[in-house]
């Protein structure tokens, strides 16, 4: 398994957008990052996930989808 397995996803509180950066850390990283995100964007729910096991880890741009409920 690789070290930086995980990324950061995201969705909007206000419009629902959400999306998964590419960007791969470890771990300890990937939360530390999360907990100072969601403290300087309450509008936004950042989250650790499980990187796509083909998603290449020197990958820098982020993807984003929008939801509907």
């Amino acid at each position: 398994m690789r070290n930086n397995s995980y990324v950061i996803q995201w969705k909007s509180k206000v419009n629902g957008r959400a999306g998964r950066g590419s960007k791969h850390f470890r771990r300890d990283e990937a939360e530390r990052l999360v907990t100072e995100l969601n403290a300087e964007y309450p509008g936004i729910v950042h989250e650790v996930v499980t990187a796509p096991k083909d998603a290449p880890a020197s990958a820098v741009r982020d993807t984003e989808t929008v939801i509907t409920e």
